[in-house]
């Protein structure tokens, strides 16, 4: 179907879209606003900082481990209906955190509980209005989309610890009631969706099984999103190894805990300006060039920090160096998503959106899960300079693996999209 540019450029009035973002950012807002709360809280009732970071860890392997399945799930079922039960239990779950704070009865196991419950309920219906977006928005509008969600995110992410450690200074209940909230306001936009409904004839459904199959064999017979699953499960390796390397080399140091968190603010900040960057690129520039591009680019940011912390370097002039060129890198990320997966959500099929999203971003994230352990392991051994050579060298690696690649190369930009395959 044909769509004006004035349509195109208005998509964001739609109501049903407006309401979807209104419920997609409210629940965004949620999960940042208490993830420096839950950790105050679980250092606050254990008295360890070992414990306070399993929350976090039990947390995300909850999520993880439920978002295997959620996808499948999320697409059998109709996704307004998901997104208002993952709201409401994101207010039972925080409220109950907050309603147990004042009362002064939370202990580190029931808060252990809780919050590996609610992240697994989160991994499991959360892809519910990633999922949905694709039967509100034009393929051809899906990158600006994306692009817009990116901004937005990067915005929640350099407010979202300031706020909710001020929250928690002024009561510790004080951040988890706020959550509870947004999750309110999530699950009543939510319900103002107005699409529509899918249709499924029950004799000749598949079965769940069956479901989550055809999402996995659909993404691994695509020998282009093979490429995609390795190549960004070796960039978010060594991208969130140098994160944890920079963070970690600084605690060694006794550095101020504002300045180590100036350092995610910072890449929180430039991803801001590359989401809008992605919003103006998204439909003017050829998605494989662009994408070649995006992974040089971020080797060359990473590179300075080679010359870091030397013999012959401050640690006032290191930190600087450090800041700016982690900074730099957020940069590309907004456009990486746009263009190159937005092109693979409009081109998979509405019905298997979840899954696909699940497909996509599960193998993509697993490496990431070693990235600190790799970090704390190599600091002692090579020094941070050492650790970052052999994280850079793992971004080099996946450049190698998009420039070798000619189906990534060859992917056009958003108005060749409906003839281009996978």
């Amino acid at each position: 179907m044909t769509e004006t540019s004035a349509a195109r450029r208005s998509f964001w009035r739609a109501p049903n879209y407006a309401a979807w973002f209104t419920a997609d950012t409210a629940s965004a807002a949620g999960g940042s606003l208490r993830a420096l709360a839950v950790s105050l809280a679980g250092y606050a009732v254990s008295g360890s900082t070992a414990a306070a970071g399993w929350l976090g860890t039990a947390a995300l392997i909850a999520q993880q481990a439920a978002s295997v399945f959620g996808g499948t799930f999320v697409d059998r079922h109709e996704r307004r209906t998901l997104i208002v039960v993952n709201a409401a239990v994101g207010v039972c779950t925080w409220g109950s955190v907050a309603a147990l704070l004042v009362a002064r009865m939370l202990t580190y196991p029931l808060l252990l509980v809780i919050a590996t419950l609610g992240s697994a309920v989160s991994g499991f219906l959360g892809s519910a209005t990633d999922a949905m977006l694709r039967s509100i928005i034009g393929v051809r509008d899906y990158p600006k989309a994306l692009s817009l969600n990116r901004g937005r995110d990067a915005t929640i992410n350099i407010a979202g610890n300031p706020v909710g450690g001020f929250l928690y200074g002024v009561a510790p209940w004080l951040p988890f009631l706020v959550t509870a909230c947004l999750y309110a306001l999530s699950g009543a936009a939510a319900r103002r969706i107005r699409a529509p409904r899918k249709a499924h004839a029950p004799t000749a459904r598949p079965s769940f099984f069956g479901d989550f199959v055809s999402g996995w064999a659909w993404s691994l017979h695509k020998p282009l999103l093979v490429t995609v699953m390795i190549a960004a499960a070796v960039l978010n390796y060594g991208v969130n190894g140098v994160e944890y390397a920079i963070q970690l080399h600084l605690m060694q140091l006794n550095t101020s805990a504002t300045l180590i968190g100036a350092i995610g603010s910072g890449i929180a900040a430039t991803m801001l300006v590359g989401a809008f960057a992605a919003a103006r690129l998204s439909d003017r520039v050829p998605v494989g060039g662009c994408i070649c591009v995006s992974f040089v680019f971020l080797c060359v940011c990473v590179a300075p920090m080679l010359f870091a912390y030397g013999p012959s370097v401050s640690r006032g002039a290191s930190y600087a160096l450090v800041f700016v060129a982690n900074a730099v890198m957020g940069l590309p990320f907004p456009i990486i998503d746009a263009l190159l997966l937005g092109f693979v959500y409009a081109k998979a099929p509405t019905s298997m959106q979840g899954r696909i999203a699940v497909s996509l971003t599960v193998p993509a994230q697993a490496l990431s899960a070693f990235s600190s352990a790799s970090a704390g392991a190599l600091l002692p051994v090579l020094g941070f300079r050492g650790t970052i050579a052999v994280f850079l060298a793992t971004l080099a690696l996946s450049t190698v693996m998009v420039l070798c690649s000619a189906r990534i190369r060859r992917i056009p930009r958003a108005d060749g999209w409906d003839t281009a395959e996978l």
